[in-house]
């Protein structure tokens, strides 16, 4: 096998995997209960309130010097 074709097979493979991804993920969906969205919606709300934890240490920490 030319080795062209081994190096040109990606351009073509991935903007083919890419459109048939998008129609997938952009397919419809079926109907949902409101009372499930709002309660997806409060879990969410919640995740954001949560505080957000410090870090175990400085970024600069444990660097080592380069003198």
């Amino acid at each position: 096998m030319p080795t062209w074709i081994l190096w040109l097979s990606p351009v073509i493979v991935a903007p083919v995997l890419a459109v048939f991804w998008m129609s997938w993920a952009a397919r419809p969906r079926g109907p949902v209960e409101a009372m499930q969205t709002v309660q997806q919606y409060d879990r969410f709300k919640a995740a954001l309130r949560q505080p957000v934890p410090e870090p175990r240490r400085a970024r600069n920490e444990g660097a080592r010097s380069t003198r």
